[in-house]
Parts: structure tokens; sequence; C-alpha cells
């Protein structure tokens, strides 16, 4: 029988090697180690669990916590270590995509044979 837990955990160990995750780590180093940065991220994960807690309570963010999260995702933009960060995540997330649709293709395969 196969060990399906095996394949994911070595594909967790190659993910660390990859250019995309070492440019996040770098990226997030940069952060901590700017005392402006680390503090508006702070505010911005602060603002975004906010967000996350009240729609996972199942209601609508009220418009202060739109306008504070927005008020900082516009701050962040303005300071490099922050857009650099934003952008290594991108790529990183777009590398987890393409693995995604890889593993999940036979299940799309499956749903598409008529």
């Amino acid at each position: 029988m196969i060990n399906i837990y095996d394949t994911v955990n070595k594909l967790q160990g190659e993910l660390v090697e990859t250019a995309q995750y070492k440019t996040l780590r770098d990226a997030f180093a940069a952060v901590q180690a700017d005392p402006t940065a680390s503090e508006v991220f702070g505010r911005f994960q602060t603002a975004q669990a906010d967000i996350n807690a009240t729609m996972q309570a199942g209601q609508e963010p009220n418009e202060e916590q739109v306008k504070n999260w927005q008020a900082v995702a516009t701050e962040m933009d303005a300071i490099e270590p922050l857009k650099n960060l934003m952008q290594a995540e991108q790529a990183l997330n777009a590398l987890l995509m393409e693995i995604n649709d890889i593993i999940t293709k036979p299940i799309a395969q499956l749903y598409a044979a008529k």
C-alpha cells in the first residue's frame, strides 16, 4: 500500500529548496530587519486577522475594518521590503497553484470523462 504522506513530506523538503521559497525567506528576513516594515507588517497581519475572524463568523467586514485594512495595505505599498515580500509571496503562490493543479489533475480528468 502506498503512503502518500511520504511523498508529501518529500515535496515539503524540496519546496524549501526552490528559488521561490528562498526569495520569500530572504524577503521576510528583510522585513524583520527593518523596524518600520516590521511594524507595518504586524498591523497588516492584525487587520487581516480581524477581517478573517469576522468572515469566519459568517459576517461581512464592517466599513471601519475595510478602511483600516486598505490604509495599512496602501502604507505597505510605499515600503520597499514589504513590496518585495508581497512579490515573493505571489511567486510562491503561483508555484503552489501549479503544484496543486498537477496533484489534482486525476480528479479533474475523472470528472471530465463522460
